[in-house]
């Protein structure tokens, strides 16, 4: 039954005027409770995978709308879960917070690990709360919310204790007792009496910010800025460009670029738009979308084309000199924003205290964001002194007009500045990765896999796939030690001279179900965070490690593709399904590589478990059928790379660094990963096995298939390529990915085997970034892959660390099905979500970066400058006004190498190879530089090897980085062309002692004898340990007693 009624308001029209509107309230009995605890049945009409509020938590809480608005940061943390939001505290988020905040709290109730939901408390006919004449509208607030916490004890039969969190200190003493397990408590008291225990520090973040809005002025993100509406216009008309704002790391407070938004993937982006100077910044953010006006031709300027130093820029004597400039490029400044991008952000007080509170505005202090690009923010907190060596993390709240800094609010520590763990957190938190441990509900819906309760296959799922045990010779060939094997081969001669070519994939997709816990934190991950000393898994254990590793001597679920080949290995039939696979052998590249070149029996028994059982006859057949099914795996590889390279595949060169430790648990060593034809072989099986799954899903479903994009390279960004292969008599061709190809095959030096490799790293980086995509949002003529020379290309092969594999595995096993079963998402679900793992994926090879740079800095930390491990060879690859870019091939590093310095001084290098500073100039070619002086005149060409020193070049605010020092202008003594055999004596391995060293410092804290009679005084004397958690729990617990 409708109950009608009317609701007057009072709003602003787009011209600032208030106008009062009426509008009809319809109400009825029926809106859903969204709670598992229901006895009804009201939430049958709710949509599928709807979130709900959870049954396994001791209490619900209902935040008043003030509460809401001003400590959603609390709510937001994971361990508060069962929260109601009423729409009445929604709508003032809505109207009387942003848009980011409202956006931040519709992101709460979406996650369905949270189980939060939003109550329509104003539609429900015994929920809603009248507003009396005269009224205070935060009165009424408050009355609304209580009317809904009360609605919900009832209607759920007192079964779950309900607490209302307000401020309002006459409310909670009028209501806090009137209702038996209804509670109406303080904010302050809720935290402290209940999660002060569970969530270290949340206490820290009430008073922070607290103290924001004791001293939150009116919103001013947008003073200053053009009207929404004008901004719109002019965006439509072509009058303004909109676009993400990109500052320069190495010159923050000097430039920035607007990364023009996306109309297709054709291009990696539009021309970009420079920003120059924080003015024209107006108070934006680095990764804000941003509206701007592109100024007059006559006020255009040019990027800098000095080496910039990020950390002398910062304290004010940064390179800024005009005159060292490019071609002018569009210039604008910014009239508006559409967007913020205001994150988490780590930071720290300044070493010298005078700096950080040299600025003083109502009390506050500032802080350094470790990220280069991001301003000095502006924060209030009481525990300076406690946090004066802390790395932390704090958010901004606001930027006013007349403030030269953001003001924000810290949120907690990671820990002390320079130890291990606190800088991996920072890098996590940088990249805006979370990682924290899987919960119980997770883990629980989950199968088991025990001594006492292992796990066993279904026959009736058994029944259902094809079975591979006994017909295929299946193996694995992964990283030594690898734990995750997520894929395995095989290969065969068929009775009519035909190959079979088989890739077999783990089934995840058996185990995780669409929209279950697992699948949703999946889905929020979107991969394995792989960092130097650890990696942060996408998957639980039980599954990543166990249940759909393919490991030998196991069946396991999987997915596989089937070939059958002609002896040219052109595709005659194919094959997609589920299987049950037994993986035979569990071999490692090093070792696979060595029996194709013929290794000696003994040395491949030794290295392969499963052989060591084996006697006889029996093992040499197993031998010589494993060394045939290795020869004719990387036999096939080779004719399907050769098919793809004559259509233009590239093959492009990056440097991937172990670190090689010593036993002492120092780091000993940094090496180039040494490259392997079997790597060539599985990487070439994989692209096989992608490119057909994509090919499948894309006939399937047109419009709602999971692809990968590689768009065309702009041309502009081969530059700095053609300089360098013309300084060798090279020329490179980049109208098309066959010609580049064809071309960085002809740059082969026979006296200089860097030069190649040098030279496809650098067209690597001109290279756009691949994206996932969904085939309804772009053209088919769009679907290519340029890279891999591909007219169509997914990811299939790693479901156990990639979501969008897991995703595209559902679509395969939909495709081949005669039934459909499964809900497919939508062509604009399957967009927000590739958006989403695109950002992931990046996220997570910064991380991987980042912290490979910090080893790197941990290695070279206390070596002396005469170390020989610190002087090296250097090849370079860039040239500047005031110095040159350099790679440094024994360690896979690239860095800056200054030949003039801030004070107009140049460097020379005498006969003696003695590097001394004196007056003079550099005047920069395209293919070289010279550096004229009182001392005479040198020259430094491209792919030009030099002897540079390096050194660690320490920072208190920011990462660690490492300095490149001139030594000389010839090349460093040891030959390059022994670089490979150097590589090969310095097998790297697996970090994990340096995390050990960290351990064993903070095992090594003083501890003090309390005496043998402590335990006794304390349970007579100390605090109890029961908290508000242990005493809801029993609430709950006596309630469930009582409906029994």
């Amino acid at each position: 039954m409708l109950e009608k009624s009317n609701r007057h308001l009072r709003l602003k029209n787009v011209h600032g005027k208030n106008v009062c509107v009426v509008r009809e309230v319809y109400r009825r009995e029926d809106i859903p409770c969204l709670s598992k605890l229901c006895l009804g049945q009201c939430n049958e009409q709710c949509p599928e995978g709807s979130s709900l509020l959870p049954e396994n938590v001791t209490h619900y809480v209902i935040p008043d709308p003030q509460t809401a608005r001003e400590y959603l940061e609390i709510f937001e943390n994971p361990h508060i879960q069962g929260i109601i939001f009423t729409q009445t505290a929604v709508q003032s988020i809505q109207h009387g917070g942003s848009r980011r905040l409202y956006n931040r709290l519709k992101a709460v109730v979406k996650d369905r690990r949270k189980g939060s939901v939003i109550f329509h408390n104003e539609f429900q006919t015994y929920a809603h709360c009248e507003r009396e004449p005269g009224e205070k509208q935060a009165q009424w607030h408050v009355r609304a919310t209580y009317k809904a916490a009360e609605w919900y004890f009832n209607h759920l039969a007192a079964s779950i204790p309900v607490v209302m969190v307000t401020d309002e200190d006459q409310f909670v003493y009028d209501f806090g007792h009137k209702t038996r397990n209804l509670f109406v408590v303080k904010l302050r008291d809720y935290l402290d009496g209940f999660w002060s225990e569970i969530i270290p520090g949340i206490t820290d973040l009430f008073t922070s910010l607290q103290e924001v809005s004791v001293h939150k002025t009116k919103d001013t993100d947008y003073v200053g800025y053009l009207p929404l509406e004008i901004l719109s216009k002019g965006i439509k008309c072509g009058k303004y460009q909109q676009g993400f704002l990109q500052v320069n790391k190495s010159n923050a407070s000097q430039e920035a670029f607007i990364r023009r938004t996306k109309v297709d993937l054709t291009e990696d982006s539009g021309s970009d738009i420079l920003i120059p100077g924080m003015a024209a910044r107006n108070r934006a953010i680095h990764g804000d979308l941003v509206v701007v006006e592109i100024l007059p031709k006559s006020q255009w300027q040019s990027r800098s084309n000095t080496i910039s130093n990020p950390a002398s820029e910062e304290k004010g004597d940064g390179d800024k000199a005009v005159s060292d400039r490019a071609d002018t490029m569009p210039t604008g400044k910014i009239v508006g924003i559409l967007q913020r991008n205001w994150r988490e952000y780590v930071a720290c007080f300044s070493q010298d205290e005078e700096t950080g509170r040299g600025d003083k505005k109502a009390g506050k202090l500032l802080v350094i964001p470790w990220d280069y690009r991001i301003p000095k923010i502006r924060i209030s907190t009481r525990q300076v002194d406690a946090l004066r060596d802390h790395r932390i993390i704090v958010r901004i709240d606001s930027w006013e007009p007349d403030s030269t800094y953001p003001n924000g609010h810290f949120v907690r520590s990671l820990g002390k500045i320079g130890d291990l763990e606190a800088e991996v957190a920072a890098i996590l938190v940088e990249n805006d990765l979370r990682v924290p441990p899987f919960s119980e509900a997770q883990l629980n819906e989950l199968p088991q896999d025990t001594t006492q309760n292992p796990w066993k296959m279904s026959e009736e799922e058994v029944s259902s796939r094809r079975d591979l045990r006994d017909s295929h010779l299946i193996f694995s060939i992964d990283p030594k030690g690898c734990e995750d094997v997520d894929d395995t081969l095989s290969v065969k001669r068929l009775d009519n001279g035909n190959l079979e070519l088989g890739v077999h994939i783990a089934d995840v997709t058996h185990f995780v179900a669409p929209n279950s816990l697992t699948d949703i934190e999946a889905q929020s991950r979107s991969t394995t965070v792989y960092l130097a000393d650890r990696r942060y898994d996408m998957l639980p254990g039980v599954l990543s490690a166990n249940l759909c590793s393919l490991v030998s001597g196991v069946d396991r679920y999987a997915v596989s593709v089937i070939w059958e080949l002609s002896p040219s290995y052109e595709v005659v039939d194919v094959w997609y399904g589920r299987t049950v696979i037994r993986s035979q052998y569990k071999l490692f590249y090093e070792l696979a590589q060595a029996m194709h070149e013929g290794i000696i029996d003994a040395e491949i028994v030794r290295n392969i478990p499963e052989l060591h059982d084996l006697w006889g006859e029996e093992l040499e057949i197993r031998l010589q059928g494993l060394r045939e099914a290795i020869d004719e795996l990387m036999a096939v590889a080779r004719g399907l790379k050769a098919r793809r390279v004559k259509s233009g595949a590239l093959e492009l060169e990056s440097v991937e660094v172990q670190v090689q430790l010593s036993e002492t648990k120092s780091i000993e060593n940094l090496n180039p990963k040494q490259h392997l034809e079997i790597h060539d072989t599985i990487a070439e099986c994989m692209i096989f096995a992608n490119h057909w799954v994509a090919k499948k899903i894309a006939e399937m479903f047109p419009n709602q298939a999971l692809l990968r994009h590689h768009p065309l390279p702009k041309d502009e960004q081969f530059g700095n390529l053609r300089s360098c292969a013309s300084s060798r008599g090279f020329n490179i061709e980049t109208s098309s990915n066959k010609q580049l190809a064809e071309s960085l095959d002809r740059c082969v030096d026979a006296n200089d085997p860097v030069v190649n490799k040098l030279l496809r790293s650098l067209a690597t980086q001109a290279m756009s970034n691949a994206a996932y995509f969904c085939t309804g949002c772009l053209p088919r003529d769009q679907f290519f892959h340029y890279g891999l020379a591909l007219d169509a290309y997914t990811h299939f092969t790693s479901p156990i660390r990639r979501y969008a594999d897991v995703i595209v595995h559902r679509q395969l096993l939909e495709a081949v099905k005669k039934d459909r079963t499964i809900s497919l998402p939508t062509c604009t679900q399957l967009e927000d979500l590739s958006q989403h793992i695109n950002k992931k994926h990046r996220s997570s090879q910064y991380a991987q970066r980042e912290s490979q740079e910090l080893f790197q800095c941990l290695y070279f930390r206390g070596r002396g400058t005469e170390d020989e491990n610190c002087i090296v060879d250097a090849v370079i690859f860039q040239l500047r006004t005031n110095g040159l870019f350099v790679f440094v091939p024994r360690y896979g590093i690239k860095g800056p190498v200054y030949l003039k310095s801030k004070d107009g001084q140049v460097l020379y290098v005498t006969a003696t190879d003695e590097a001394e500073w004196t007056s003079g100039d550099v005047t920069k070619h395209d293919t070289y530089c010279v550096v004229d002086s009182t001392l005479g005149q040198q020259k430094y060409c491209l792919l030009q090897h030099i002897t540079v020193k390096l050194s660690l070049q320490d920072s208190w605010a920011h990462a660690s980085s490492l300095r490149l020092e001139l030594l000389s202008n010839k090349p460093h003594k040891k030959p390059l062309t022994d670089m490979e055999d150097v590589a090969k004596q310095q097998k790297a391995s697996i970090i994990q002692e340096v995390s050990s060293e960290a351990v064993e410092k903070r095992l090594q804290l003083e501890s003090y004898d309390l005496g043998e009679n402590f335990l006794q005084l304390k349970h007579k004397y100390g605090q109890s340990e029961d908290s508000m958690y242990h005493l809801f729990t029993s609430f709950k617990q006596t309630a469930l007693n009582c409906d029994t």
